[in-house]
């Protein structure tokens, strides 16, 4: 239980002090590139993600019991899967304003996006999920997985100070949903790329601002039908092994 603790610790005062750097600090960053706009500036948000992808690999060496990996069991429908989002905007393209042809930068944007929530699932479900989910049972972990998420972006610290109070029940709710995915297949890259598809789709503004509703649900409905016989066959799959 100790050892538990210290990781806990170790975990929770890397990431939300690296986040808490970044989200408070980086207005002043920006602005001394603000007037040189290149592919790079748009790729400077994997910053906050460092923190908590160098705690988790650390962390989850200690663990005994740890049932997470990158690609699960099954790595090339892992693969699979988290490429199809990243395949769409490149076919139809995200506008730009830094003048690189907008099926090129779909499809380096859409890369950039699955990896940072790779990295960043490396965090809740490749090490807190896993930590947590052996002290309490698994709504308990998903609620708590939920809010450390949200303290991570530090709401109330950034942005004229407004605490974005209706990511917390999000959040939480993404937990119960990714949470539950993470558990059946153990691939860290599934849950990334349905991290990523959020944040495609809502929430990374460089796309989510710049490709049509229309195209939204496409995207989103592509990779739901393409993803969810995939996920159906991984568990079905996982769940055979331990029957055996």
């Amino acid at each position: 239980m100790e050892s538990k603790t210290n990781r806990l610790t170790v975990f929770l005062i890397i990431s939300l002090l690296w986040s808490l750097l970044w989200f408070t600090n980086k207005e002043s960053f920006f602005q001394y590139i603000d007037e040189i706009p290149s592919l790079p500036f748009y790729l400077l948000g994997i910053i906050p993600v460092i923190g908590i992808l160098i705690a988790s690999l650390i962390l989850r060496q200690k663990q005994q019991n740890n049932q997470m990996s990158l690609t699960g069991k099954h790595s090339r429908w892992s693969w699979i899967i988290a490429s199809i989002p990243i395949i769409l905007l490149t076919m139809f393209g995200v506008p730009n304003s830094i003048n690189i042809q907008p099926n090129f930068f779909g499809f380096i944007i859409g890369v950039f996006t699955m990896a940072y929530a790779i990295f960043e699932e490396f965090g809740w479900r490749g090490y807190l999920q896993e930590e947590l989910i052996g002290e309490y049972n698994k709504w308990i972990t998903y609620i708590l997985t939920g809010l450390i998420w949200y303290l991570w972006h530090w709401y109330f610290l950034r942005e004229g100070n407004n605490p974005n109070l209706i990511m917390i029940p999000i959040l939480i709710a993404a937990s119960f949903g990714i949470g539950e995915v993470a558990r059946s297949t153990k691939s860290i890259i599934i849950c990334g790329a349905l991290h990523g598809l959020v944040n495609i789709l809502m929430i990374y503004g460089v796309i989510a601002q710049n490709i049509t509703i229309q195209q939204k649900v496409i995207i989103l409905l592509t990779a739901l039908i393409i993803w969810i016989p995939i996920i159906k066959k991984i568990e079905k799959s996982n769940t055979a092994n331990i029957d055996v």
